[in-house]
């Protein structure tokens, strides 16, 4: 199966500033079943018959806005790819500056070492990347960014867990480009190349698992301020000892109303509820995630237990 395929669409040749929004709900024309050919989305061209994929799929299975969400899974007529490529692509009606815009949306996926996620932001007539943020399996980020002017995908310390809804944002300016996770400054970079974005897409390599995808804004959030970045973040919580061996204690300016330990298969293997510690005496050892829920937001840290 070919990589990507050329899809023949007229688009403007002028960038214009537009905002949009698309949470996948009927009063936008969406209906439950295939995306393709639903409100300017396809879903991965194929290169053979049929033409497109056919499983990525409006769904009400779970949702962050509204009732629908958009649901990509496993094309079983094809195997693992090596890349994210099957998913559902959003032919955009006007495209965007690659040093003027933003795209925001909220995701969830079913499980760690299964499929690897990605969002790509791409002009499609060239078929270039501008900009690419990709869920590893493991429950990394890589997110490609020009090394010694070069394209390379870049492992951050961030860290993602199943069956938790997470708010990603891309803002590109004339500087730079840079990613948030839950309003969290995780990276900056540049465009991967000096093109406009005419095509956004939300794919995986068809392993295993699904991810939704909803309450998805573009350009919308260019003039938004204060968004804290991974120094405030730094500051806003912290765990310790890491690595652990009896307890792990989080320290945090905001309340803590829970803390989760989930192995790296993505099994919840322990809850507490009351304080910022949590015994992890006779837990195997080996590398866990920690959810911590605050009174603000959400915090996904990486520990070693021994």
């Amino acid at each position: 199966m070919k990589k990507y395929y050329s899809i023949a669409i007229l688009l403007l040749s002028v960038c214009v500033f537009a905002q949009q929004a698309v949470s996948f709900e009927f009063n936008e024309g969406f209906n439950t079943g295939n995306i393709h050919g639903q409100a300017g989305w396809i879903s991965t061209p194929t290169g053979g018959i049929p033409a497109n994929v056919t499983h990525q799929t409006i769904t009400v299975e779970k949702a962050s806005d509204g009732s629908s969400s958009l649901k990509i899974v496993k094309e079983s007529t094809y195997g693992t790819q090596s890349d994210p490529i099957i998913g559902g692509f959003y032919d955009l009606p006007t495209p965007l500056a690659y040093n003027n815009f933003s795209v925001s949306f909220d995701i969830n996926m079913s499980q760690l070492n299964g499929s690897d996620f990605g969002f790509q932001g791409v002009s499609n007539v060239d078929d270039q990347f501008v900009v690419r943020l990709d869920f590893d399996k493991t429950g990394l980020f890589k997110i490609l960014n020009i090394v010694s002017g070069v394209q390379d995908l870049i492992s951050i310390p961030s860290a993602w867990l199943p069956n938790i809804w997470y708010r990603v944002k891309v803002i590109g300016t004339a500087a730079d480009v840079r990613y948030y996770l839950n309003n969290i400054l995780i990276y900056t970079g540049v465009a991967a190349s000096s093109m406009n974005i005419d095509q956004l897409r939300f794919v995986h390599n068809n392993a295993s698992g699904a991810a939704y995808i909803d309450h998805i804004k573009v350009n919308s959030e260019l003039m938004v301020l204060g968004i804290k970045d991974s120094k405030a973040a730094v500051k806003e919580v912290s765990v310790y000892p890491n690595p652990a061996t009896d307890f792990i204690q989080i320290n945090s300016l905001s309340t803590v109303k829970s803390i989760e330990i989930y192995d790296e298969t993505g099994k919840l293997i322990k809850t507490e509820t009351n304080g910022n510690r949590i015994d992890v005496k006779g837990l195997p050892s080996g590398v866990y995630m920690l959810n911590i829920k605050t009174e603000g937001r959400n915090f996904t840290e990486k520990v070693i237990i021994k």
